[in-house]
């Protein structure tokens, strides 16, 4: 069976993901893969991270977050980074 190790750089950003059998030795700058790891994307207490998707959001437990929840609803909603909100889409 095999592995995904993610590669990391001294930032903690993934420069690349690799599949390794499962008696591999991992190396100082790698990291088994345990959630989903992403290229550019980072390593943070134990979770890897996809790139941030805008800059406002903040990182919890593995995924970013918008600093206003989503509405709840039936809706489509896209992300306004230059008003912090989220906004309907038209059908």
């Amino acid at each position: 069976m095999s592995k995904d190790i993610a590669v990391v750089d001294e930032n903690g950003i993934v420069i690349a993901i690799n599949r390794h059998r499962d008696d591999y030795e991992l190396k100082q700058n790698e990291i088994l893969v345990t959630n989903s790891a992403f290229i550019n994307g980072d390593y943070v207490n134990g979770y890897f991270y996809e790139p941030q998707p805008y800059p406002s959001w903040i990182r919890n437990n593995g995924y970013w977050n918008s600093p206003i929840p989503k509405p709840n609803n039936d809706k489509i909603y896209t992300w306004n980074e230059s008003t912090l909100s989220w906004v309907e889409v038209a059908p």
